[in-house]
């Protein structure tokens, strides 16, 4: 059976290329969504037998909408904006399960080329910008600490101090029955 896919199951990280070194990436809070676009110009030139066409180099571009907040990485893109800073880019996938501890991804490295904030009377301040890839985007596994997976998945933390994160407990669905009001515990 085919399974959709779920826009809210890919998430954005981003990193100043020049601090690849020293940073870890880092999540865009807030996202409402991003799109990627791969385009290529495809020139026709008229000839005596028909047209000839000239495909042209692969270009791929990452629109990319949020709510503005005091967020980091808000920052950190505005001001690569501003600068003219090369941005590394990550689409990490959180609809499959982590591989040796690695989320399934496609990263690149490229420009944002614009930054547009619309503040509107009623609705939140939101920030709008396109990143132009270098290249294009390439597939891989990326690491992705507990606390960004947390954000992008429900988690169940202990009542107890430094608790980490874990899956739920799956539920089965309350119908009324008197099996689903036993005291059991549910399984996967």
């Amino acid at each position: 059976m085919n399974t959709p896919l779920k826009g809210k199951d890919k998430v954005l990280m981003f990193r100043l290329f020049q601090d690849k070194e020293k940073a870890d990436a880092t999540r865009l809070a807030l996202q409402t969504t991003h799109s990627i676009k791969n385009s290529r110009k495809n020139d026709s030139t008229s000839t005596k037998d028909g047209n000839s066409i000239s495909v042209g180099a692969l270009e791929t571009s990452i629109d990319i909408e949020a709510i503005a907040s005091d967020d980091l990485t808000n920052q950190v893109l505005a001001y690569a904006q501003k600068k003219g800073l090369a941005v590394e880019v990550w689409e990490i996938d959180f609809s499959q399960a982590p591989q040796n501890g690695k989320y399934v991804s496609q990263y690149g490295v490229g420009y944002l080329s614009d930054w547009e904030v619309p503040a509107e009377v009623d609705s939140n301040t939101t920030i709008k910008t396109t990143l132009t890839v270098s290249g294009e985007l390439v597939k891989g596994l990326a690491t992705v600490s507990s606390v960004d997976a947390a954000t992008v998945k429900n988690f169940f933390r202990d009542t107890v101090k430094n608790a980490s994160e874990v899956a739920p407990i799956d539920e089965a669905p309350d119908y009324g029955s008197s099996a689903s009001s036993s005291a059991t515990t549910p399984t996967k």
